[in-house]
């Protein structure tokens, strides 16, 4: 009996739209509840049901076991010189893909989904006869380019199988930025007509009219927003700031994210502040700057823009992508703090031309939203109809 009410209601639900699967590991920096919200106003017809694989592998004890033999395995015994050492590769080896891959199976495989959305390279939510999509900002094989910043080592060669396997089975694949796309074709070998880059949407927008005269961009405050302080270029910023203040006394810069023991004339140090708050430091600044050493994409510079100013960053990743080099703000090499303060110069020294650049961010910010991610993802779903196929993102 129980059987044959499942069925029902399977029908049920079915009959009255397409059923997805929206499948994410942790908050990703609060792209999952963003993006599922953006879903839900953008095609109200289709049913998404939220399952966090992260969260469900916590308690998946003989999964995680298996992972935690494997590791020295495939990483060699040095994996446990450090948690955070450890922690990265319990979480990137081939028996946690395949416990994780396991568990959606066995708890998703005969549900009658019509497809699958995944967030993140960690696992595969590909299901029998389902397609899956996923939407990405990294690449494992990106991080052997970068610095490794924790001091945690690189991916082995069996977790980047791993990966390869989720683009390969995946209908398409969404990645943020048109670095991690190339990446995928050129690395990974994943036909270029399968992968887009469709970019991302800001987590703070303006909940009221943004002042954009003059007066504001004539303060020359500077906002920093950032949890990594080292990782996101904090101390060559504190370096440049020093050296802007001897041609611009009136300077000032704020921290938010983060709390580094700093002790400069004009700056202030805010730390962490909840998501509700953010938008008034937004609205009190005159430039954003968070010149990173690495950084997969940055969604902090696409809210920047939505409250119309200008960013001053670097080239690392995607940024170059975001920002436009001259036009909504200036971009440096990584670590450059020299260059990063005559960057900083040339924006803020003239407040007609930070105005002229910050209202050409806030411009190109319309085309970063999360409803717009969400008709470009949803274009290439059996539930888009390809409505949504002429909403190209200009990169």
């Amino acid at each position: 009996m129980r059987d044959t009410l499942n069925a029902l209601d399977d029908g049920a639900r079915r009959s009255s739209g397409p059923r997805a699967l929206f499948a994410t590991y942790g908050s990703f920096s609060h792209v999952n509840a963003q993006l599922l919200n953006a879903l839900g106003v953008e095609f109200p017809e289709v049913t998404f049901e939220a399952f966090n694989v992260g969260e469900a592998m916590r308690s998946n004890y003989a999964g995680l076991l298996s992972s935690l033999v494997n590791v020295p395995r495939e990483y060699g015994l040095g994996s446990f010189r450090s948690r955070a050492v450890l922690r990265y590769r319990l979480f990137r080896n081939r028996a946690y893909f395949r416990a994780a891959e396991k568990l959606l199976q066995q708890r998703f495989g005969n549900r009658g989904f019509d497809f699958t959305v995944q967030t993140q390279s960690m696992f595969s939510a590909a299901l029998p006869n389902c397609p899956n999509f996923v939407y990405t900002d990294h690449a494992a094989r990106a991080r052997l380019a970068d610095e490794d910043q924790e001091g945690t080592g690189y991916p082995s060669n069996p977790w980047l199988d791993c990966e390869r396997q989720i683009y390969e089975k995946a209908a398409h694949v969404f990645t943020f930025g048109p670095k991690i796309r190339n990446f995928l074709v050129e690395d990974y070998g994943i036909d270029p007509g399968k992968v887009s880059a469709i970019g991302a949407g800001a987590s703070v927008r303006p909940a009221r009219p943004l002042n954009t005269s003059l007066d504001r961009y004539a303060h020359r405050n500077i906002l920093f927003v950032g949890v990594e302080w080292e990782r996101k270029g904090g101390p060559e910023l504190i370096e440049a700031f020093v050296k802007l203040r001897q041609r611009l006394p009136d300077v000032t810069l704020s921290i938010v994210g983060c709390s580094p023991e700093i002790d400069v004339d004009g700056c202030k140090v805010i730390g962490r502040r909840p998501l509700s708050e953010i938008e008034d430091y937004f609205r009190r600044a005159t430039c954003f700057c968070m010149p990173s050493r690495v950084e997969p994409f940055g969604i902090v510079f696409l809210e920047a823009m939505q409250f119309g100013l200008p960013v001053v960053s670097t080239t690392a990743g995607d940024i170059g992508a975001i920002v436009k080099d001259g036009e909504t703000g200036r971009l440096v090499p990584p670590r450059d703090s020299a260059g990063l303060a005559e960057a900083l110069y040339q924006v803020l020294a003239n407040a007609e031309t930070c105005r002229k650049m910050g209202l050409a961010g806030l411009e190109r910010g319309e085309n970063f939203t999360w409803e717009a991610v969400a008709r470009r993802l949803m274009a290439q779903t059996p539930a888009g109809g390809g409505d949504w196929a002429a909403e190209e993102l200009n990169w």
